[in-house]
Protein backbone atom coordinates (compact mmCIF):
# COMPACT_ATOMS: atom_id res chain seq x y z
CA UNK A 1 0.00 0.00 0.00
CA UNK A 2 3.12 2.16 -0.28
CA UNK A 3 3.57 2.19 -3.65
CA UNK A 4 -0.09 3.66 -3.89
CA UNK A 5 0.69 6.33 -1.48
CA UNK A 6 3.81 7.20 -3.36
CA UNK A 7 1.44 7.24 -6.72
CA UNK A 8 -0.66 9.58 -4.83
CA UNK A 9 1.32 11.77 -3.86
CA UNK A 10 4.74 12.92 -5.98
CA UNK A 11 6.42 16.58 -6.79
CA UNK A 12 3.39 17.80 -8.71
CA UNK A 13 1.28 17.18 -6.55
CA UNK A 14 3.18 18.48 -3.66
CA UNK A 15 3.89 22.13 -5.53
CA UNK A 16 0.38 22.21 -6.30
CA UNK A 17 -1.17 21.10 -2.89
CA UNK A 18 1.22 22.38 -0.17
CA UNK A 19 3.72 25.31 -1.74
CA UNK A 20 1.53 27.76 -4.50
CA UNK A 21 -1.45 27.85 -2.45
CA UNK A 22 0.70 28.86 0.57
CA UNK A 23 2.18 31.37 -1.89
CA UNK A 24 -0.94 32.47 -2.99
CA UNK A 25 -1.87 33.03 1.17
CA UNK A 26 1.13 34.82 1.93
CA UNK A 27 1.38 37.30 -0.82
CA UNK A 28 -1.81 38.46 0.05
CA UNK A 29 -1.78 38.85 3.33
CA UNK A 30 1.38 40.93 3.30
CA UNK A 31 0.00 42.54 0.08
CA UNK A 32 -1.94 44.67 2.59
CA UNK A 33 0.66 45.32 4.91
CA UNK A 34 2.48 48.62 4.17
CA UNK A 35 -1.22 50.19 3.98
CA UNK A 36 -3.15 47.75 6.44
CA UNK A 37 -2.18 50.75 9.47
CA UNK A 38 -2.92 53.61 7.13
CA UNK A 39 -5.98 52.47 6.31
CA UNK A 40 -7.41 51.70 8.96
CA UNK A 41 -6.17 55.50 10.42
CA UNK A 42 -8.05 57.17 7.62
CA UNK A 43 -11.25 56.39 9.60
CA UNK A 44 -10.23 58.93 12.04
CA UNK A 45 -9.01 56.69 14.94
CA UNK A 46 -6.47 56.79 16.97
CA UNK A 47 -2.61 55.64 16.29
CA UNK A 48 -3.13 53.06 19.28
CA UNK A 49 -6.63 52.42 18.06
CA UNK A 50 -5.47 52.10 14.61
CA UNK A 51 -3.17 49.42 15.81
CA UNK A 52 -6.18 46.73 16.61
CA UNK A 53 -6.54 46.59 13.13
CA UNK A 54 -3.19 44.65 13.05
CA UNK A 55 -3.02 42.73 16.49
CA UNK A 56 -6.72 41.79 16.65
CA UNK A 57 -5.63 39.45 13.35
CA UNK A 58 -3.45 37.30 15.98
CA UNK A 59 -6.05 37.77 19.03
CA UNK A 60 -8.74 35.61 16.63
CA UNK A 61 -5.57 33.25 15.93
CA UNK A 62 -4.62 32.80 19.36
CA UNK A 63 -8.22 31.81 20.34
CA UNK A 64 -9.66 30.03 17.64
CA UNK A 65 -5.94 27.16 17.03
CA UNK A 66 -7.34 24.46 19.44
CA UNK A 67 -10.72 24.61 18.91
CA UNK A 68 -9.95 24.46 14.83
CA UNK A 69 -7.54 21.55 15.44
CA UNK A 70 -10.23 19.77 17.45
CA UNK A 71 -12.82 20.16 14.34
CA UNK A 72 -9.85 18.91 11.91
CA UNK A 73 -9.66 15.85 13.97
CA UNK A 74 -13.32 15.11 13.96
CA UNK A 75 -14.18 16.38 10.37
CA UNK A 76 -11.69 16.34 8.46
CA UNK A 77 -8.48 18.22 7.68
CA UNK A 78 -10.01 19.58 4.08
CA UNK A 79 -13.10 20.83 4.76
CA UNK A 80 -11.98 22.52 7.41
CA UNK A 81 -8.83 24.10 5.30
CA UNK A 82 -11.08 25.51 2.61
CA UNK A 83 -13.66 26.40 4.60
CA UNK A 84 -10.88 28.88 6.51
CA UNK A 85 -9.74 29.80 2.88
CA UNK A 86 -13.23 30.70 2.14
CA UNK A 87 -13.42 32.80 5.38
CA UNK A 88 -10.24 34.52 4.29
CA UNK A 89 -11.44 35.32 0.85
CA UNK A 90 -14.84 36.64 1.64
CA UNK A 91 -13.48 38.74 4.58
CA UNK A 92 -10.39 40.22 2.59
CA UNK A 93 -13.26 41.18 -0.06
CA UNK A 94 -15.28 42.86 3.16
CA UNK A 95 -12.37 44.98 4.33
CA UNK A 96 -12.10 46.60 1.38
CA UNK A 97 -15.90 47.44 1.48
CA UNK A 98 -15.72 48.62 5.83
CA UNK A 99 -17.82 51.94 6.03
CA UNK A 100 -16.11 52.12 9.68
CA UNK A 101 -13.22 51.55 11.85
CA UNK A 102 -15.08 48.74 13.65
CA UNK A 103 -16.66 47.27 10.61
CA UNK A 104 -12.95 46.68 9.31
CA UNK A 105 -12.29 45.42 13.36
CA UNK A 106 -14.59 42.76 12.65
CA UNK A 107 -13.70 41.76 9.30
CA UNK A 108 -9.88 41.49 10.37
CA UNK A 109 -11.10 39.44 13.01
CA UNK A 110 -13.02 37.21 11.13
CA UNK A 111 -9.64 36.93 8.50
CA UNK A 112 -8.09 36.08 11.82
CA UNK A 113 -10.46 33.06 12.43
CA UNK A 114 -10.15 32.13 9.06
CA UNK A 115 -6.09 32.19 8.75
CA UNK A 116 -6.26 29.81 12.04
CA UNK A 117 -8.30 27.14 10.13
CA UNK A 118 -5.85 27.49 7.17
CA UNK A 119 -2.67 27.66 9.35
CA UNK A 120 -3.30 24.80 11.20
CA UNK A 121 -5.00 22.55 9.10
CA UNK A 122 -2.29 23.08 6.68
CA UNK A 123 0.64 22.26 9.47
CA UNK A 124 -1.77 18.99 10.68
CA UNK A 125 -1.67 18.15 6.80
CA UNK A 126 1.94 18.46 6.84
CA UNK A 127 2.32 16.31 10.14
CA UNK A 128 -0.02 13.77 8.72
CA UNK A 129 1.63 13.02 5.04
CA UNK A 130 5.20 13.70 5.58
CA UNK A 131 7.74 11.46 6.31
CA UNK A 132 9.87 11.57 9.23
CA UNK A 133 12.78 11.05 7.16
CA UNK A 134 11.63 14.15 4.45
CA UNK A 135 10.06 16.14 6.68
CA UNK A 136 13.53 18.61 7.50
CA UNK A 137 13.65 19.54 3.72
CA UNK A 138 9.73 19.73 2.48
CA UNK A 139 8.93 22.07 5.68
CA UNK A 140 11.88 24.16 4.28
CA UNK A 141 10.48 23.83 0.84
CA UNK A 142 7.29 25.09 2.46
CA UNK A 143 8.99 27.85 4.73
CA UNK A 144 10.79 29.30 0.91
CA UNK A 145 7.18 29.48 -0.46
CA UNK A 146 6.03 31.43 2.11
CA UNK A 147 9.27 33.14 2.18
CA UNK A 148 8.82 34.09 -0.95
CA UNK A 149 4.98 35.33 -1.34
CA UNK A 150 6.16 37.05 2.19
CA UNK A 151 8.94 39.62 0.44
CA UNK A 152 6.93 40.18 -3.09
CA UNK A 153 3.82 41.23 -1.08
CA UNK A 154 4.79 44.34 0.49
CA UNK A 155 6.26 45.72 -2.99
CA UNK A 156 3.01 44.75 -4.85
CA UNK A 157 0.81 46.12 -2.00
CA UNK A 158 2.34 49.17 -2.18
CA UNK A 159 2.27 49.24 -6.12
CA UNK A 160 -1.15 48.73 -6.39
CA UNK A 161 -2.57 51.21 -3.38
CA UNK A 162 -0.49 54.25 -5.03
CA UNK A 163 -2.30 53.53 -8.55
CA UNK A 164 -5.85 52.41 -7.21
CA UNK A 165 -6.15 53.71 -3.74
CA UNK A 166 -5.83 52.11 -0.52
CA UNK A 167 -8.69 49.63 -0.59
CA UNK A 168 -7.24 47.94 -3.61
CA UNK A 169 -4.88 45.68 -2.02
CA UNK A 170 -7.69 44.26 0.04
CA UNK A 171 -9.26 42.88 -3.64
CA UNK A 172 -5.62 41.56 -4.63
CA UNK A 173 -5.44 39.65 -0.79
CA UNK A 174 -8.98 38.41 -2.07
CA UNK A 175 -7.80 37.39 -5.07
CA UNK A 176 -4.64 35.53 -4.18
CA UNK A 177 -7.17 33.84 -1.22
CA UNK A 178 -9.55 32.87 -4.04
CA UNK A 179 -6.69 31.29 -6.31
CA UNK A 180 -5.51 29.24 -3.24
CA UNK A 181 -8.96 28.21 -2.18
CA UNK A 182 -8.72 27.05 -5.91
CA UNK A 183 -6.16 24.97 -5.90
CA UNK A 184 -6.84 23.24 -2.38
CA UNK A 185 -10.24 21.94 -3.60
CA UNK A 186 -8.64 20.17 -6.70
CA UNK A 187 -5.64 19.32 -5.30
CA UNK A 188 -5.80 18.66 -1.46
CA UNK A 189 -6.74 14.62 -0.27
CA UNK A 190 -8.16 13.77 2.98
CA UNK A 191 -5.82 11.66 4.68
CA UNK A 192 -8.06 8.32 5.33
CA UNK A 193 -6.99 7.38 8.59
CA UNK A 194 -7.72 10.78 10.09
CA UNK A 195 -11.20 11.27 9.26
CA UNK A 196 -13.42 10.16 12.23
CA UNK A 197 -16.50 11.14 13.82
CA UNK A 198 -15.68 9.57 16.97
CA UNK A 199 -16.49 10.64 20.45
CA UNK A 200 -12.76 10.87 20.83
CA UNK A 201 -12.52 13.76 18.89
CA UNK A 202 -14.51 15.50 20.98
CA UNK A 203 -13.49 19.41 22.71
CA UNK A 204 -14.02 17.91 26.08
CA UNK A 205 -12.00 14.54 25.31
CA UNK A 206 -9.56 16.99 23.26
CA UNK A 207 -8.67 19.40 26.08
CA UNK A 208 -8.14 16.65 28.22
CA UNK A 209 -5.27 15.61 26.11
CA UNK A 210 -3.77 19.06 26.56
CA UNK A 211 -2.09 18.22 29.47
CA UNK A 212 -0.52 15.04 28.12
CA UNK A 213 0.63 16.48 25.29
CA UNK A 214 2.47 19.21 27.11
CA UNK A 215 4.25 16.59 29.42
CA UNK A 216 5.89 15.52 26.49
CA UNK A 217 9.73 17.28 27.25
CA UNK A 218 10.46 17.60 23.29
CA UNK A 219 7.16 19.19 22.61
CA UNK A 220 6.93 21.59 25.00
CA UNK A 221 10.67 22.74 24.28
CA UNK A 222 9.56 23.03 20.42
CA UNK A 223 6.72 25.01 21.63
CA UNK A 224 8.68 27.32 23.77
CA UNK A 225 11.37 27.59 20.62
CA UNK A 226 8.33 28.65 18.13
CA UNK A 227 7.27 30.99 20.90
CA UNK A 228 10.75 32.56 20.99
CA UNK A 229 10.63 32.67 16.82
CA UNK A 230 7.75 34.67 16.39
CA UNK A 231 8.38 36.73 19.35
CA UNK A 232 11.60 37.73 17.09
CA UNK A 233 9.40 37.85 13.96
CA UNK A 234 7.40 40.55 15.19
CA UNK A 235 9.27 42.08 18.02
CA UNK A 236 12.85 42.17 16.16
CA UNK A 237 12.35 42.42 12.88
CA UNK A 238 9.01 43.97 12.53
CA UNK A 239 9.26 46.70 15.27
CA UNK A 240 12.42 47.01 17.25
CA UNK A 241 14.92 47.32 14.17
CA UNK A 242 12.77 49.77 12.09
CA UNK A 243 12.23 52.30 15.33
CA UNK A 244 15.99 52.22 16.36
CA UNK A 245 16.65 52.59 12.18
CA UNK A 246 14.75 55.49 12.32
CA UNK A 247 15.59 57.03 15.63
CA UNK A 248 19.12 56.40 16.51
CA UNK A 249 20.73 55.45 13.14
CA UNK A 250 18.80 58.30 11.40
CA UNK A 251 17.66 55.74 8.18
CA UNK A 252 14.77 56.40 6.28
CA UNK A 253 11.75 54.27 5.65
CA UNK A 254 13.26 53.09 2.70
CA UNK A 255 16.93 51.87 3.89
CA UNK A 256 15.16 50.65 6.96
CA UNK A 257 13.12 48.13 4.56
CA UNK A 258 16.08 47.34 2.04
CA UNK A 259 17.77 46.16 5.19
CA UNK A 260 15.33 43.91 6.50
CA UNK A 261 14.83 42.52 3.32
CA UNK A 262 18.05 41.20 2.64
CA UNK A 263 17.38 39.56 6.30
CA UNK A 264 14.28 37.88 4.88
CA UNK A 265 16.44 37.45 1.48
CA UNK A 266 19.12 35.52 3.34
CA UNK A 267 16.83 33.56 5.20
CA UNK A 268 15.37 31.80 1.80
CA UNK A 269 17.89 31.43 0.51
CA UNK A 270 19.67 29.00 2.87
CA UNK A 271 16.05 27.56 4.31
CA UNK A 272 16.31 24.61 2.11
CA UNK A 273 19.98 23.58 2.53
CA UNK A 274 19.37 24.07 6.24
CA UNK A 275 15.54 21.68 5.74
CA UNK A 276 17.90 18.46 4.27
CA UNK A 277 20.64 19.24 7.01
CA UNK A 278 17.34 18.39 9.73
CA UNK A 279 16.72 15.32 7.60
CA UNK A 280 20.65 14.31 7.53
CA UNK A 281 21.83 15.87 11.20
CA UNK A 282 18.83 15.79 12.89
CA UNK A 283 16.68 18.94 15.00
CA UNK A 284 17.90 19.39 17.68
CA UNK A 285 21.55 19.75 16.80
CA UNK A 286 20.47 22.82 14.30
CA UNK A 287 17.63 24.34 16.91
CA UNK A 288 19.57 24.90 19.32
CA UNK A 289 22.89 26.28 17.74
CA UNK A 290 20.38 28.38 15.58
CA UNK A 291 19.03 30.03 18.49
CA UNK A 292 22.42 30.75 20.14
CA UNK A 293 23.54 32.66 17.27
CA UNK A 294 20.37 34.44 17.08
CA UNK A 295 20.84 35.49 20.42
CA UNK A 296 24.63 37.12 19.68
CA UNK A 297 23.14 38.40 16.45
CA UNK A 298 21.02 40.43 18.72
CA UNK A 299 23.31 41.82 20.65
CA UNK A 300 25.53 42.64 17.03
CA UNK A 301 22.13 45.14 16.60
CA UNK A 302 23.04 47.56 19.32
CA UNK A 303 26.28 48.12 18.57
CA UNK A 304 25.45 48.76 14.76
CA UNK A 305 25.91 52.69 13.55
CA UNK A 306 25.32 53.25 9.99
CA UNK A 307 23.05 51.90 6.88
CA UNK A 308 25.60 49.40 6.32
CA UNK A 309 26.55 48.22 9.53
CA UNK A 310 22.58 47.21 9.61
CA UNK A 311 22.27 45.73 6.56
CA UNK A 312 24.97 43.51 7.52
CA UNK A 313 23.38 42.37 10.76
CA UNK A 314 20.32 41.79 8.95
CA UNK A 315 22.03 39.29 6.71
CA UNK A 316 23.17 37.65 9.84
CA UNK A 317 19.86 37.32 11.67
CA UNK A 318 18.64 36.09 8.39
CA UNK A 319 21.31 33.18 8.83
CA UNK A 320 20.91 32.32 12.38
CA UNK A 321 17.38 32.28 12.30
CA UNK A 322 17.09 29.63 8.91
CA UNK A 323 15.96 26.60 9.66
CA UNK A 324 14.43 27.30 13.32
CA UNK A 325 11.15 26.89 12.42
CA UNK A 326 11.55 23.71 10.62
CA UNK A 327 13.12 22.40 13.13
CA UNK A 328 11.08 23.30 16.22
CA UNK A 329 7.99 21.78 14.11
CA UNK A 330 9.60 18.97 13.43
CA UNK A 331 10.87 18.35 16.79
CA UNK A 332 6.98 18.64 17.85
CA UNK A 333 5.69 16.33 14.94
CA UNK A 334 7.97 13.60 15.37
CA UNK A 335 7.26 13.02 19.04
CA UNK A 336 3.15 13.54 18.41
CA UNK A 337 2.74 11.07 15.66
CA UNK A 338 0.25 8.71 18.04
CA UNK A 339 -1.88 12.17 19.31
CA UNK A 340 -4.60 13.69 17.37
CA UNK A 341 -2.89 15.92 14.76
CA UNK A 342 -5.04 18.72 14.93
CA UNK A 343 -4.84 19.15 18.66
CA UNK A 344 -1.12 19.14 18.70
CA UNK A 345 -0.65 20.79 16.11
CA UNK A 346 -3.16 23.74 16.89
CA UNK A 347 -1.56 23.70 20.58
CA UNK A 348 1.38 23.89 18.92
CA UNK A 349 0.35 27.61 16.87
CA UNK A 350 -1.32 28.73 19.81
CA UNK A 351 2.51 29.45 21.17
CA UNK A 352 3.88 30.78 18.19
CA UNK A 353 0.45 32.84 18.05
CA UNK A 354 0.86 34.51 21.95
CA UNK A 355 4.66 35.13 20.83
CA UNK A 356 3.90 37.08 17.80
CA UNK A 357 1.19 38.92 20.25
CA UNK A 358 3.76 39.68 23.16
CA UNK A 359 6.71 40.89 20.55
CA UNK A 360 5.75 44.12 19.91
CA UNK A 361 4.32 44.66 23.92
CA UNK A 362 7.37 43.81 25.46
CA UNK A 363 9.97 45.73 22.64
CA UNK A 364 7.53 48.55 23.34
CA UNK A 365 7.38 48.47 27.21
CA UNK A 366 10.76 48.12 27.29
CA UNK A 367 11.86 50.84 24.72
CA UNK A 368 9.66 53.29 26.51
CA UNK A 369 11.72 52.63 29.93
CA UNK A 370 15.04 52.21 29.15
CA UNK A 371 15.63 53.66 25.72
CA UNK A 372 16.01 51.70 21.98
CA UNK A 373 19.38 49.84 22.67
CA UNK A 374 18.80 47.73 25.71
CA UNK A 375 15.70 45.69 23.99
CA UNK A 376 18.52 43.94 21.85
CA UNK A 377 20.05 42.60 25.19
CA UNK A 378 16.76 41.68 26.31
CA UNK A 379 15.79 39.80 23.05
CA UNK A 380 19.15 38.12 23.51
CA UNK A 381 18.65 36.86 26.62
CA UNK A 382 14.95 35.22 26.05
CA UNK A 383 16.72 33.64 22.94
CA UNK A 384 19.38 32.35 24.57
CA UNK A 385 17.28 31.27 27.64
CA UNK A 386 15.22 29.65 25.04
CA UNK A 387 18.25 27.63 23.74
CA UNK A 388 18.80 26.44 27.04
CA UNK A 389 15.37 24.95 27.32
CA UNK A 390 15.57 22.93 23.99
CA UNK A 391 18.90 21.16 24.69
CA UNK A 392 17.49 20.55 28.33
CA UNK A 393 14.22 19.37 27.82
CA UNK A 394 14.31 18.14 24.43
CA UNK A 395 15.57 14.83 22.53
CA UNK A 396 16.74 14.11 19.23
CA UNK A 397 13.68 12.50 17.33
CA UNK A 398 15.64 11.28 13.94
CA UNK A 399 16.97 8.86 14.95
CA UNK A 400 13.75 6.88 15.69
CA UNK A 401 12.62 7.95 12.08
CA UNK A 402 12.04 3.92 11.19
CA UNK A 403 10.11 3.44 14.17
CA UNK A 404 7.99 6.22 13.37
CA UNK A 405 7.71 5.72 9.73
CA UNK A 406 6.41 2.08 10.72
CA UNK A 407 4.30 3.70 13.22
CA UNK A 408 2.64 6.07 11.23
CA UNK A 409 2.54 4.89 7.49
CA UNK A 410 0.43 1.97 6.45
CA UNK A 411 -2.56 0.84 4.26
CA UNK A 412 -4.83 3.30 6.24
CA UNK A 413 -2.57 6.34 5.53
CA UNK A 414 -3.23 6.18 1.79
CA UNK A 415 -5.10 9.11 0.43
CA UNK A 416 -8.89 9.34 -0.34
CA UNK A 417 -10.61 12.02 -2.10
Amino acid sequence: MRERYAEDRNVMTDVLSIYVPTFFIMIGLSIISPILSIYAKSFGVSYATAALAVSIYAVARLFFDIPVGVLGDRFGRRPVLLFGSFIITVSAFLCAYAQTFWELLLYRFIQGVGSSMWQTMRVTLLQDILRPEERGRILSYFQAFMLIGSSAGPTIGGVVAEIWGMRAPFYAYGLGSLICLILSYFFIKEPRKYRSNSSQNSLAFSLALVNQILKNATYSAACIATLTLFFLRTGLRSTLIPLYGEAELNLNKAEIGYAISLSTLTNLLVTIPVGHALDKFGRKIILVPSLIATSVVAIIFSFTNSFVDLSLACILLGLSTAGGGQASLALASDVTIEMPHGLSMGLYRVFGDVGFIIGPILVGIVSDAYGLKFPFYVVSAIVFISAIVVQLLSKETLHARKKLRSMHFNEADAYVK
